[in-house]
């Protein structure tokens, strides 16, 4: 009896897993054809034990001979109860919404292992019924070495395995930046796993931030590799930018972005420093940007920091004219980036014209709200101004306060610095009170 309840079980699990995979998939259709792609390549439609085999075969079929293919494109390759079967799975589309590829992606991992499963069991009769002949043990080994090593096989995690992870973690991992200044107000450094948005306007120092951070990082760690989503700067616009950043962290002649500009003497030394010291472990992911472009070069260097500059430059394939939604699923795929592959990420965004320092974090991101959820520290950044222009002070640097909108995982602390343009470098600076703020005319 238990047998028998445990096996209806199975069943109607494997049902639910296939509807809503294919239910899923054909709510990305048209909005998220990329991702279709993805999933559908990693599993053969005889992993299917259902006669959803027939829908999902004809997603295959459409999706091969079609650019932007559509749910009449799937409907036109189906005839009989498989078409019926369509305008069920259809109407089932409508429950996975926003999580669309997140219910699709655990379905298709379920199903595999359960294929896996299948197998297993068929070429362990097989040992049998040969008498363990070399053969079919060979076939069985192969097959558990499979299951054993597909990410579907995995264990369900418990609360022990969370504790044996927090116990074997001296403190929780992060990059740190090198700088004391931004390392000590953020809990030794750049979240790993996490999200560090930059926000600001055109001017602030945003990019340059970021690079400092980068730059600082690579110094500090001679095993550390980076990789930095170039949306905006040419390589040698980059390559300008780091000598003039790097010059005072290598503890060579400083370098200003003039004399970097027109490759002074002092500049090339740099170069040099910097080919010797970093070289190949920072990584350039070079237009068109995409998530899946980083994810692949992110995955094939192993890097552990990442940039992306900036948000709004990075192209969905496949987007629809929502541009909100757009940004909102790009978001959403750059977490579960910096989750799957163990990584620290700093994500630039323009900031939204009508953003004040009031705003809520979801509002600042110009054309996205999901940046709300996603990120573990959210940096909005303000310049001291003066009827609408920068206030340069003696030292040559304009004040910037980076209001701490979000923390996740502690309590929000501003970056309160300076800003000399000349060498694109960020140095701390006393606090600036509230009132100072007002006189800045931005508040």
């Amino acid at each position: 009896m238990i047998a028998a309840a445990r096996a209806q079980a199975a069943a109607t699990a494997a049902v639910d897993d296939e509807r809503g995979l294919v239910a899923a998939i054909l709510d990305l259709l048209d909005r998220d054809i990329g991702t279709v792609r993805e999933i559908v390549s990693t599993l053969p439609a005889d992993r299917f034990t259902t006669d959803v085999a027939d829908v999902f075969g004809a997603v295959v079929q459409a999706i091969g001979a079609e650019p932007t293919p559509t749910l009449f494109d799937v409907r036109r390759r189906l005839s009989g109860d498989a078409a019926g079967l369509l305008v069920d799975l259809a109407a089932d589309l409508v429950a996975t919404g926003r999580q669309a590829a997140t219910v699709a992606r655990g379905a298709a991992g379920r199903i595999v292992n359960r294929h896996n499963r299948r197998m297993a069991v068929l070429a362990a009769q097989a040992v049998v019924n040969e008498g363990g002949d070399a053969d079919s043990v060979a076939d069985l080994a192969a097959i558990l070495a499979r299951c054993s090593s597909s990410p579907s096989a995995r264990r369900t995690l418990t609360l022990l395995d969370a504790l044996d992870q927090w116990a074997k973690t001296e403190t929780t991992p992060v990059v740190p930046t090198g700088f004391q200044w931004c390392d000590n107000t953020i809990g030794g450094g750049l979240p790993i796993g996490g999200l560090t948005a930059l926000v600001a306007a055109p001017g602030v120092g945003k990019s340059a931030l970021a690079l400092q951070w980068v730059a600082g990082a690579l110094v500090t760690d001679p095993t550390l590799k980076v990789a930095w989503g170039l949306g905006e700067m040419t390589p040698a616009g980059l390559a300008r930018r780091i000598i003039t950043v790097a010059s005072s962290l290598l503890g060579g002649e400083e370098v200003s972005m003039a004399a970097s500009g027109r490759r002074a003497q002092s500049a090339r030394a740099t170069a040099v420093r910097l080919a010797e010291i970093i070289g190949e472990r920072l990584v350039i992911v070079p237009p068109t940007l995409t998530v899946e472009a980083i994810d692949a070069a992110v995955g094939a260097s192993g890097a552990k920091l990442v940039v992306i500059d900036y948000l709004q430059l990075v192209s969905v394939p496949d987007g629809g004219r929502d541009r909100t939604a757009d940004l909102d699923r790009t978001v959403g795929r750059i977490r579960e980036m910096a989750v799957s592959r163990e990584c620290a990420v700093i994500l630039v965004s323009s900031m939204a014209k009508t953003t004040t320092t009031a705003s809520r974090a979801g509002t600042i991101g110009r054309g996205s709200g999901e940046i709300d959820y996603c990120v573990d520290l959210l940096f909005l950044g303000e310049r001291e101004e003066r009827n609408g222009e920068p206030v340069i002070g003696d030292d040559g640097a304009v004040g910037v306060r980076w209001h701490c909108k979000k923390s996740r995982n502690g309590e929000p602390r501003d970056l309160v610095l300076r800003f000399d343009g000349s060498t694109q470098s960020f140095g701390a600076a006393a606090a600036v009170p509230d009132k100072a703020l007002a006189d800045w005319g931005v508040l």
